[in-house]
Formats: structure tokens, C-alpha cells, sequence
């Protein structure tokens, strides 16, 4: 596709018609972030959307995304069959550290099964590189200081 009329665009109506079409449809929002005064706004939306040369962009934008979305269903369907599932890969690991042989009576190492082990705690989050504190919207966490009293009372057991 060679994008004709998206290139018949200015740069602030090409800016218009990507924030229309990622904010859900709403043309003043749109005008607004692609630098039209908050004022003008709602007119400068109603204009641009009843150009030419705006609709004739947007319905090639559709085409592109209609065209995109049906490549990857299409993509999706022929290759699932051979790539595994999340639940394959743990049902595999699982097997192995379960299993001292496989499929064909063979002892499997002792490595391989702690690696799979490894493998699959990773996955289901049970080892933590680096954790990291803060407060509220990642604002510093107060610093407290204990106080020790030294006290000469003593405790007698006996």
C-alpha cells in the first residue's frame, strides 16, 4: 500500500486523525493534542473530519489495520499448532523433575531435572532478583531510627 492520501496530509492532520483514531473517537481531544487551540478545538475537529482528504486517509489507516489484523490471524492459526503453550513448557519441566526416566526407560540427569526445577520456579515467580522499595508512586520511603535504652535491670531466673 502506498499511503496516497495519508501523504496528502499535513503534519498536523496526520497528527489529528492518529489521535482520533487512538482516543477512542473523540475529535476535540484529538485537536487538542495534535496543537489546535482548546478554543477551536471542537470547530477545527468537525472541519477535519468532514475533509476529503481526512476521510480518504482514515479509510486507507482501516484498510492497513483490517489488512494487518487478518495477517496475524492468519499467522496465528497456522503456526499454534507448532509452537507450545505456556502450560505445555510447565507440563514438560514438570515431567522432568518429576520423572528419573524418560519415554524410553533412560535414566535422565540429575542437571537436567534440577534445571527444569530452576526453570519452572522461575516461571512461576518464586525467585526474586532485586527487589526494590518505595512509597507511593515510587516517592522515598521515610527513614526510622531505633533508639535502644541501656537498662541495668537484670532478670533473675532462679
Amino acid at each position: 500500500m502506498d499511503f496516497e492520501a495519508l501523504s496528502k496530509l499535513t503534519s498536523k492532520q496526520r497528527a489529528f486523525l492518529t489521535h482520533y483514531l487512538g482516543n477512542g473517537q473523540d475529535g476535540t481531544k484529538a485537536a487538542i493534542a495534535a496543537g489546535y487551540s482548546d478554543k477551536a478545538a471542537s470547530k477545527q475537529a468537525y472541519t477535519l473530519l468532514n475533509n476529503p482528504n481526512v476521510q480518504a486517509a482514515w479509510k486507507e489507516m482501516g484498510e492497513v489495520t483490517s489488512s494487518h489484523h487478518a495477517i496475524v490471524t492468519e499467522i496465528r492459526e497456522q503456526y499454534a499448532a507448532n509452537i507450545a503453550s505456556i502450560f505445555e513448557i510447565q507440563e514438560f519441566w514438570t515431567n522432568l523433575v518429576r520423572n528419573n526416566k524418560d519415554e524410553n526407560g533412560d535414566y535422565i540427569k540429575l542437571d537436567a531435572r534440577i534445571r527444569a526445577s530452576e526453570l519452572l520456579a522461575k516461571n512461576m515467580g518464586m525467585f526474586v532478583d532485586k527487589i526494590e522499595h518505595s512509597g507511593k508512586d515510587g516517592a522515598d520511603l521515610p527513614c526510622i531510627t531505633l533508639n535502644f535504652i541501656k537498662s541495668d535491670t537484670t532478670i533473675n531466673n532462679g
